[in-house]
């Protein structure tokens, strides 16, 4: 019998990104493509389940899906498996995300932020590794956080827990940053003595984290003393890997193993 593998998405405005492991984590096939406008639910599926039709025909030896899990850009109900608040294309605003795959794909389906996905990444195999209260702050375009507490993840009523409204974009250029990182570190230091977490996870461009992280190690010595501040490990690639794990629980799960 052909080994089932676990299947991670991760999707933005404009760009997809796949991901086949195998039922430990280990990648088998990955791939990535520019995303053209999909005005329709229909059309979404089309084009991420024809992707992984492809994926799989490429790998041969008729394997299957085990589990999918697709980490979506904004606000998403895992229990309903739907975007209920769309930071990619404006009209993914409700899609459907489950509904969408299992018209396509016989396989249990499972969606999660992608800010969400990202966290469970970094715990899994990346810069927090085995930590259980971990709090996530991604600073590339719009600022966005996550929050494991206790081994879980934190959503909030409306699924909108980790938003940071307050928190200026960073400009690309490190000189014309320095301002705008000092601002950041307070903020940071406040959210984060609010969390109290383990470990503290950034993710930015490197020469933004070069000037924030020193700096807010500093400033939460004297307001959150113990939390360790940490670079993110695995970049663009946090939020699919999150999305194997979170494939890999749906398969145990389901008792859907090879």
């Amino acid at each position: 019998m052909s080994e089932g593998l676990l299947v991670g998405v991760d999707f933005t405005a404009d760009r997809l990104r796949l991901l086949l492991a195998d039922i430990g984590g280990a990648p088998v096939h990955e791939g990535e493509w520019a995303l053209p406008p999909l005005g329709a639910e229909e059309a979404w599926s089309w084009e991420v389940g024809g992707r992984i039709a492809t994926l799989f025909a490429d790998e041969g030896n008729g394997r299957s899906a085990l589990a999918i899990a697709v980490a979506a850009p904004g606000n998403v109900d895992p229990i309903k498996g739907r975007l209920v608040r769309s930071a990619g294309q404006k009209s993914w605003d409700g899609l459907c995300i489950v509904e969408a795959l299992r018209r396509h794909i016989d396989a249990p389906v499972a969606a999660e932020s992608r800010v969400a996905a990202a966290l469970l990444g970094e715990v899994w195999q990346g810069a927090a590794m085995g930590a259980d209260n971990v709090l996530y702050v991604s600073l590339r375009a719009s600022p966005r956080a996550a929050i494991l507490a206790a081994g879980r993840p934190v959503r909030g009523a409306r699924f909108g827990a980790g938003a940071l409204p307050a928190f200026p974009e960073l400009p690309a250029a490190a000189a014309a940053a320095s301002e705008e990182i000092e601002k950041l570190a307070g903020l940071l230091a406040d959210a984060t003595a609010l969390v109290d977490p383990e470990v503290l996870v950034l993710d930015a461009l490197p020469h933004h984290l070069g000037l924030l992280t020193p700096l807010l190690q500093r400033v939460l010595r004297e307001v959150a003393p113990g939390v360790r501040v940490v670079r993110a490990a695995l970049d663009d690639r946090a939020a699919v890997v999150g999305a194997i794990r979170i494939a890999s629980t749906l398969a145990y799960e389901g008792h859907r193993r090879p």
